[in-house]
């Protein structure tokens, strides 16, 4: 009998572990997991480890061969997007409304589809090479890839069941006579971002089926200049740019959406109403101007079709900036209780800092402007320089008296190029530890240490990571003489600048640091946490 009721407690705890994984939380906190796990993984043979141990952790040498490289980094890129894609979908089904019979034909499919592809892809890139894995079995490599394009297809099919469940009806979404317009505004805000996001991948899934085995494979910020090699054209080169911008902004909406419904659950207010009415029309310019950039060349159009996504970008960046002064003021007026209204402007900032991770999440949507967005813009309104005869030079570079960085080196528009992305997509995924933190209503010593983690590696890794990008570019003396330093990196290494000079890369690294030590505190604390039991539900609650 002993035995026997043993053995039925070790089922029930199983049932139970499994049961919260089935949850939104579970699938979110698995999901982040996953990917810690991949960060680590890729740690193990990065070229700190090299130069710190004098070989990699793990016995993989990787191919530095164009083809190989370039196939290697897309592949690595979707295994870790698609997770994230994952997890904001999550908590779309969490926070807004999706119809109910919606909800497990959107939660299975992309759950299963994208750690099927992340999983596969490392696999597929990392495991099972030709030469340097830690397999070389072809035949078994090539499995991998094929699981890894099934994983991509469910998540497919889980985004066109969200657009079928988000679709606003007569009936849905339910909302009072006094509600009627901010529900519906935030419904059509939805459902249009959904689609969008449905005819992006559809455009990177047109570029991936030209390729394949054998065929080459291209990264984005190796083709800004022409000549293009042989074997590629401007189409196909104008996609990939644009299915790789427009699918990381949209992530980014899908986090302003969920964020500024989290933060206004009753969806009340004028300025929720002019913040849903302003991100329509700013994902769709956005949207489309990226589409667009596709068929710049074969079309001709009368304009250059970034000037849409500038447009469509600036609204965004206003509804950011609402999103982050209502949640501010949230805080402030729940600190403060009835004292808000007679407490002063300072006392009313000062009690934001008593929860860091709050805090930090909305101050995110101001940062982002000014270590992504503004750089971004002023790359691409800088890029042309007096050899473009026909044109002229840019405004701005006249205007700031600077080269044009397509004037420069090579290697500085690609460092800036692939940089500047790189900081929107680390920034948007502590974005979104920090709303589960507070999600998952995390308290203590615990919740402050990730909230100050977070933030302090922000504004140093993304803070430096500006300045290590484009300082280079207003330099005098590099504007007079371009051509000495064949790339940002050695640009630092020659220069004492700001007091940083060598310093500054390596102060940068300690700013990431900062991000993987609150990442696992983060991860072991949920651990305890599910096996002390505190995360179990006794049914499928979803």
């Amino acid at each position: 009998m002993d035995t026997v009721a043993t053995t039925n407690s070790k089922v029930d705890w199983l049932k139970k572990k499994i049961n919260y994984g089935a949850t939104y939380k579970g699938m979110i906190t698995f999901t982040l997991v996953w990917l810690f796990v991949i960060v680590l993984f890729l740690s193990t043979f990065s070229e700190p480890i090299k130069l710190i141990f004098g070989q990699p952790l793990l016995p993989i040498e990787l191919s530095d061969g164009f083809e190989e490289r370039a196939g290697r980094i897309i592949i690595l890129y979707h295994s870790i997007a698609v997770p994230v894609v994952a997890v904001c979908t999550y908590f779309v089904l969490m926070f807004m409304d999706v119809k109910e019979k919606f909800k497990s034909r959107v939660k299975w499919p992309v759950f299963i589809g994208s750690i099927l592809a992340s999983a596969s892809g490392i696999l597929f890139t990392y495991v099972f090479l030709q030469d340097g894995g830690l397999w070389h079995d072809l035949n078994l490599r090539w499995i991998w890839h094929g699981l890894y394009l099934v994983g991509l297809s469910l998540c497919f099919y889980g985004g066109i069941m969200l657009l079928l469940g988000v679709f606003p009806t007569g009936t849905f979404p339910k909302r009072d006579s006094e509600n009627r317009r901010n529900v519906l505004l935030g419904q059509y805000a939805l459902t249009l971002l959904t689609a969008c996001i449905l005819v992006s991948v559809i455009l990177g899934g047109i570029i991936g089926s030209f390729f394949g085995n054998g065929m080459l494979p291209l990264l984005a910020e190796y083709f800004l200049r022409e000549p293009f090699p042989a074997g590629y054209n401007h189409v196909l080169v104008d996609a990939v740019k644009a299915h790789l911008h427009i699918m990381l902004a949209l992530i980014d909406v899908i986090i302003l959406l969920v964020v500024y419904r989290y933060t206004t659950r009753d969806q009340k207010g004028k300025w929720y109403a002019i913040s849903m009415a302003l991100a329509m029309p700013g994902m769709l310019i956005m949207s489309i101007g990226s589409w667009a950039v596709t068929f710049n060349e074969v079309l001709d159009w009368p304009f250059d079709m970034h000037y849409l996504i500038y447009a469509g970008s600036a609204i965004l960046v206003t509804v950011g900036l609402i999103l982050a002064l209502t949640g501010w003021q949230k805080m402030s007026k729940e600190f403060l209780g009835d004292e808000y209204e007679s407490a002063s402007w300072l006392t009313r900032t000062k009690v934001l800092f008593r929860d860091p991770v709050k805090f930090s999440l909305y101050f995110h949507f101001i940062w982002v402007n000014f270590v992504m967005t503004f750089g971004g813009i002023f790359l691409a309104l800088s890029l042309r320089g007096p050899a473009d005869l026909e044109h002229g030079p840019s405004p701005l570079t006249k205007a700031l008296d600077i080269i044009a960085f397509r004037e420069g080196p090579l290697e500085i528009e690609t460092t800036v190029a692939r940089g500047h992305w790189h900081i929107l997509a680390t920034l948007s995924a502590v974005m979104l530890v920090l709303l589960l933190i507070d999600v998952l209503d995390i308290k203590g010593s615990i919740r402050n240490a990730m909230g100050w983690l977070f933030l302090a590696g922000s504004l140093i890794a993304f803070g430096l990571g500006a300045i290590y990008l484009y300082y280079p570019h207003f330099n005098p003396n590099w504007a007079v003489d371009h051509n000495l330093y064949a790339d940002v990196a050695e640009y630092w290494k020659a220069q004492e600048i700001l007091g940083f000079g060598n310093w500054l890369p390596i102060v940068m690294d300690l700013g990431i640091m900062l991000f993987v030590v609150a990442l696992a505190i983060f991860c072991f604390h949920q651990l305890v946490q599910i096996i002390k039991g505190r995360h179990d539900v006794k049914d499928f609650p979803e």
